[in-house]
């Protein structure tokens, strides 16, 4: 795959270990594909944001890389999460889940990260442009983003 120098000099560790490991996963995600380069995305949508998907070792690499100081380079909102954030105890959930939630949407806020927790990004205000690329998850925003924009 065709890299610039800046994206080299990040697979390279210049710009910390973080993006070094991003970009490697990004790298290897386009070999797996035949990506001749990379391109610029206009926003994100971020699936994986429950606990009950992720578990332990997804929170655990979230908080990690909001600790080493990761940030989203482009508008980026979340999927929803594994609970109602505010009516948890009411819905009954354990505590020790909702423990974990929380502590996965505080680290995705860290990151910089809009904690929007919708499956319709284009209604909470991420609205791409006509012809934007975009890296974007979840049925509805998928389903949406190839069919009106």
């Amino acid at each position: 795959m065709y890299l610039t120098r800046e994206e080299e000099s990040i697979l390279n560790g210049e710009k910390g270990e973080v993006y070094e490991k991003v970009f490697r996963l990004l790298v290897r995600l386009g070999d797996i594909y035949g990506a001749d380069k990379m391109i610029q995305v206009g926003s994100v949508q971020v699936a994986g944001v429950s606990y009950k998907s992720i578990g332990d070792p997804g929170r655990d690499f979230l908080e990690d890389f909001a600790e080493k100081g990761a940030k989203v380079k482009v508008l980026t909102f979340l999927n929803p999460a594994g609970m109602d954030m505010e009516n948890w105890k009411e819905l009954g959930f354990p505590e020790d889940f909702a423990e974990n939630q929380i502590r996965i949407m505080n680290a995705f806020k860290k990151m910089g990260i809009v904690v929007t927790a919708t499956c319709t990004p284009y209604l909470a205000g991420n609205l791409p442009r006509f012809g934007e690329h975009i890296a974007w998850s979840e049925s509805s925003a998928v389903s949406f983003s190839n069919s009106v924009i």
